[in-house]
């Protein structure tokens, strides 16, 4: 018997993704607009400025990857939490208790206060201890108590996942499971063992970095550029190419963990996405070339 619970995703999804449009429309103006200003120390801080953005950029995409992924499943056994790069199995019989947050009449502290629209955070509370959220909703949260700590879940519907534990919880388990705990840390461990997901990572940071230190030795040369429309721009405009190759490596390589965390799809896939970085980075670096007079 299984059931599977998601959390309320549409608010938080929204607003991660909107900050995240709003971070790559920033950037790509700082860059574009650097590029056509040319040469100049106001240029440099442009360039700068826009690359330091894609910090914040990154975990805005990286918090809407985890929305998304996030669900909880519960079986006989054990209760499943699945977020981002990250995975919890906790076998039922360490669960003492699961309630709705709303039973209690102390508010639950949470972390950063009530305006965040997701909450991924593991924090010391007092009068809890280690308390784990892995949550979308405040109005929807409910407390698991552990042996030695919590867990705070946001299920849509909080008494179906209540009930279903309760049910669960008195059928007893088929088997015994023990507790596993898997971070983005066990992930890369788990990535590295692989030879062919090791090799073809270097390969992808190789690659990234010949079409970066591409860009900045053109730049720095000053050489003449010449543009996908055949006029010649200053050669700033290059860095675009270098974020463009930036961006996509990122966002394949997050998948393609994912889809080895996950564990649902052939491993050939993930050699797939990770071999389609390489590639991409070695076709913008040969346009680099190309576009240099």
């Amino acid at each position: 018997m299984e059931r599977e619970f998601l959390p309320p995703k549409t608010k938080a999804l929204v607003i991660n993704s909107i900050l995240a449009v709003l971070l790559i429309l920033i950037i790509l103006f700082l860059l574009v607009y650097a590029s056509f200003i040319g040469e100049g120390w106001l240029a440099i801080v442009f360039i700068a400025l826009g690359l330091l953005l894609l910090v914040p950029l990154f975990l805005t995409i990286y918090r809407v990857f985890t929305i998304i992924t996030t669900n909880y499943r519960m079986t006989r056994d054990a209760l499943e939490i699945k977020w981002g790069l990250r995975r919890e199995l906790i076998p039922l019989r360490e669960i003492e208790w699961v309630h709705p947050v709303s039973d209690f009449q102390t508010p639950l502290p949470i972390p950063y206060g009530k305006l965040r629209a997701s909450f991924y955070d593991e924090i010391d509370i007092n009068g809890l201890g280690k308390t784990l959220f892995v949550a979308t909703k405040p109005e929807q949260m409910v407390l698991i108590k552990l042996s030695q700590a919590y867990v705070v879940l946001s299920p849509t519907d909080k008494e179906s996942f209540t009930q279903a534990f309760n049910e669960l919880s008195q059928m007893g388990s088929l088997e015994i499971p023990e507790a596993e705990s898997e971070n983005l840390k066990m992930l890369w461990q788990r990535v590295i063992e692989d030879k062919k997901a090791k090799n073809l990572l270097i390969l992808t940071a190789v690659s990234l970095f010949v079409l970066i230190a591409m860009s900045v030795v053109i730049v720095a040369i000053d050489s003449p550029v010449v543009w996908v429309d055949m006029i010649p721009v200053p050669p700033t405009r290059l860095f675009l190419l270098a974020l463009l190759g930036l961006l996509f490596t990122l966002l394949n390589t997050i998948f393609a963990l994912f889809l080895y965390l996950q564990e649902r799809t052939g491993r050939a896939i993930v050699y797939l996405i990770l071999a389609w970085s390489v590639l991409t980075n070695l076709v913008l670096s040969f346009a680099m070339l190309s576009m240099v007079i």
